[in-house]
């Protein structure tokens, strides 16, 4: 069995409220990545590959990677 990564959304939510960053632009030119590969990975078109989810938590300082994601078992993954 292989366990994946699932992004915290509300949780994303909630820090990019507090660090008043409203747009997928604003949080995509804070991790210095791609806004369409923010959009494409918030709204479930792509899954978070290692240098987004790098950049994602190194974009909230004092956040830790199971602040923003969470590891969940390959047989609660939906297919």
């Amino acid at each position: 069995m292989v366990a994946t990564l699932r992004l915290r959304t509300e949780q994303l939510g909630k820090y990019r409220t507090l660090a008043g960053l409203t747009t997928d632009a604003s949080l995509a030119e804070r991790m210095q990545v791609d806004p369409a590969t923010v959009s494409r990975v918030l709204r479930g078109h792509q899954a978070p590959g290692p240098r987004f989810i790098a950049a994602l938590v190194d974009a909230f300082p004092g956040m830790d990677l199971d602040d923003l994601f969470e590891v969940v078992p390959s047989e609660k993954v939906p297919a």
